[in-house]
């Protein structure tokens, strides 16, 4: 459940003028509505179509991006691997001659089949001589005396190099074999002697249709791709799809050649391909450092028929509901009157639905902070014990030493305690001890409590309803939220002003989410009042409209939580310089006989029983086995459940044997960590060891109603050590009073 902020007068007023707004244009804005099917449909048809066709052309570029890459990476790896093959043909030239070379050529043919083996871009490895005649291959042997690369460009370019040329491979353009006539580039390293004379070169024939052959498994899924390997200068080593006639170069004007020629490495360019004459979409790369370039490009029109489809497709699905709306717009015009009465039905039943869902929001972060406080509150409940635990001892052996300082630390602990208990009422996690009320008897006997809280300044008044049902809240917890009510008045009312408390059976107008009978207690002041804009936050914990220092932010965090506990609500209605209604809402109890929680007994202190103690907080451990100790306890200390488990059957086993046996109480921490907590051990030792006394202890748990209704004893924490004495006496008396303990 969750606060709900009630509208004021002037909001409801305001909502009435506009639902009658609603009607006294009728006409007109059906009108409107019929122009805006036709144009707002037509106008987001067209944004949605811009939309899409700069969303395909992107997905394109990225395509074509991804498939230039692949090829990219695929020719890097051929060059390299061409690249080391001319380096290992190079080493086992040596420094031979021609003369040198003739002589071997078996060999080095032998030597070359096994270096161009499984290497399937590799037509040849070739070496020829200073004149240009082969001298050695692995495809032919011995070579014939007609093969030579005298003639033909690359020859030439390695006869006279230049400086940076002499060390790097030459690619050349596409050539023909006179034999085969199949088409190959080569890739070439010249040989020279140590004096710089010019021994000849080494060639490696690469086929353009191995790569023709992988381009074409990249463009196959991707209609309209294109792929096409070049040299820097444009000539054409390959292309994927095939054109019946490839030009041998591109054009140096065309998209890609002016960048390339500009110096660029990589870029995008668009516009009409110098290949096959269509608009395409152009991404081109460089090969590592080879003089080598790989081009991806898109068709366009391929790009506008995917659109096309899907625009066509949209206005299949878009035109049948656009007439069925222009149908509906007509048939509004000629029914209105119907039409504005189911237009007003539909506008109040938005405006219920908007404040019930903004209750289960609320509600929702309501539950997350409850959640977070709790489990802040019950690290702090550890802190405490340890705390109060060690005031207690040193009270207990230093006597002399008890003077204000303790004092001061124990107002501290009761402070703090007081503290998590209301961050624990907020988040749901404290036991609370309810009991039945009538509110006739119990409000009257609060007021002397209240008068001094609200100052001499602040008239207050008390208003209960003679037939106001009873309720069952925690009593303690009720009086402290009235006390928060009551110092918020206070402090909104600095120059005085009156604080009103009515109680009565709530009527039929519930909030939301609540249908049962209810009772509701309204506390209202003539303050200041709250800030709108603030009105939905303030029953969150921590927040506070008071300056620093002046409040904790826990007070109305503290009432919202003690009535959502008690299965009722809290709500707020608030105006700036007029005042400050909060209403609680709990469930009324018809014929509940009201009751009060049984007095505690007197504390024993020298109990003389052993107690296993299982506690996995170290510290805790620690400075509650002393208070035991002083108490007349002789105490065994285990950090999990699984290890009590074990430690209490060995002490069984031991007790059958004439050992020491099982101990008199079995004091254990409800959540720890491992697969067994304290409730499941509580219930194992009660299975397993039933005349083993149990005492559980908590901070905080989900599983309350569970362990009481198993029947076992819960200790909060912090607990002081009159507690924990008066705990420890009570299942002790049960003890001696009932079976032995001997299970032997």
């Amino acid at each position: 459940m969750s606060p709900i902020v009630v509208p004021t007068q002037t909001a409801r007023q305001a909502h009435v003028r506009a639902g009658a707004d609603m009607g006294r244009t009728p006409l007109l804005s059906l009108r409107v509505l019929v122009l805006l099917c036709i144009v707002l449909p037509l106008l987001v048809y067209g944004l949605v179509g811009f939309y899409r066709y700069q969303q395909i052309r992107s997905e394109t570029e990225v395509r074509l991006d991804r498939a230039l890459r692949i090829a990219q990476e695929h020719a890097l790896k051929i060059f390299d691997t061409n690249e080391l093959v001319l380096a290992r043909v190079m080493d086992a030239l040596g420094t031979d001659k021609a003369s040198g070379i003739h002589k071997r050529e078996k060999a080095l043919n032998e030597q070359l089949r096994g270096i161009s083996w499984n290497k399937p871009q590799i037509m040849s490895i070739a070496v020829h001589g200073p004149d240009g005649q082969l001298l050695a291959s692995d495809r032919v042997y011995p070579a014939p005396a007609t093969a030579s690369v005298a003639d033909l460009p690359y020859f030439a370019q390695h006869q006279n190099p230049s400086e940076t040329d002499r060390d790097r491979a030459y690619i050349s353009q596409v050539l023909s074999d006179s034999v085969t006539d199949s088409k190959f580039f080569a890739m070439s390293r010249g040989r020279y002697a140590a004096d710089g004379n010019f021994e000849g070169l080494v060639s490696i024939s690469l086929s353009p249709t191995y790569f023709e052959t992988i381009h074409s498994d990249l463009v196959a899924d991707e209609p309209g791709l294109a792929i096409t390997m070049l040299r820097e200068d444009g000539i054409i080593f390959s292309r994927w799809p095939l054109l019946p006639s490839t030009p041998k170069s591109l054009s140096p004007n065309s998209p890609v050649m002016s960048k390339i020629n500009a110096g660029h490495r990589y870029g995008n360019a668009n516009g009409v391909s110098s290949v096959d004459g269509r608009e395409r979409l152009l991404t081109f790369s460089k090969i590592g450092e080879y003089p080598v370039f790989l081009g991806t490009g898109m068709d366009v029109d391929e790009i506008r028929s995917r659109w096309l489809q899907e625009m066509g497709w949209l206005a299949a699905f878009g035109v049948p509901p656009l007439i069925g709306l222009l149908l509906a717009a007509y048939l509004a015009l000629q029914r209105t009157r119907e039409a504005l009465q189911a237009a007003q039905q539909l506008h109040d039943e938005i405006d219920a639905r908007q404040r019930v869902e903004e209750a289960l929001l609320q509600a929702q972060k309501l539950e997350a902070l409850g959640r977070l406080t709790g489990g802040v509150a019950h690290d702090f409940n550890n802190a405490l014990m340890v705390i109060s635990n060690n005031v207690f001892l040193l009270k207990r052996k230093h006597p002399v030493a008890d003077g204000p300082q303790l004092e001061s630390i124990s107002r501290a602990i009761e402070s703090a305690t007081k503290l998590t208990r209301q961050l624990l009422a907020f988040s749901r996690r404290q036991a609370m001890v309810s009991e039945c009320i009538r509110l006739q008897d119990k409000l009257p006997t609060l007021k002397d409590l209240l008068g001094p809280v609200l100052g001499s300044q602040v008239v207050f008044s008390l208003d209960i309803a003679p037939d106001t049902q009873p309720i069952t809240v925690d009593s303690a917890e009720f009086e402290l939220a009235l006390i928060n009510l009551a110092i918020n008045a206070r402090d909104a009312m600095p120059s005085g002003g009156s604080f009103r408390i009515q109680a009565r059976n709530a009527g039929p107008d519930l909030p939301p989410l609540l249908k049962q009978p209810m009772v509701v207690i309204e506390a209202t002041d003539t303050g200041s009042g709250i800030d709108p804009a603030v009105l939905s936050k303030v029953f969150e914990p921590f927040f506070t409209t008071k300056p620093v220092g002046q409040g904790t932010g826990l007070g109305l965090s503290q009432i919202y939580g003690l009535c959502q506990r008690a299965g009722g609500l809290a709500t707020i209605r608030s105006e700036l310089a007029t005042g400050t209604t909060v209403s609680l809402f709990f469930p009324a109890r018809p014929g509940a006989e009201p009751g009060r929680p049984d007095a505690v007994p007197a504390v024993h202190r020298d109990l003389k029983k052993t107690v296993l103690l299982v506690e996995d907080n170290e510290e805790v451990a620690a400075a509650l086995k002393p208070v035991l100790q002083t108490l007349g306890c002789t105490v065994t200390h285990v950090n999990r459940g699984a290890a009590a488990r074990d430690w209490l059957d060995r002490a069984f086993s031991s007790a059958a044997g004439g050992g020491a046996g099982l101990p008199d109480i079995l004091l254990t921490d409800v959540v720890m960590p491992g697969p067994m907590d304290g409730l499941a051990l509580a219930k194992y030792a009660r299975e397993h060891f039933p005349l083993l006394r149990i005492i559980l202890m908590t901070g905080y748990t989900e599983q309350l109603d569970t362990i009481s209704q198993l029947g076992f004893q819960v200790l909060p924490k912090p607990c002081s050590a009159d507690i924990m004495a008066d705990a420890l006496s009570k299942t002790a008396s049960v003890a001696a009073g009932g079976q032995s303990l001997d299970y032997n």
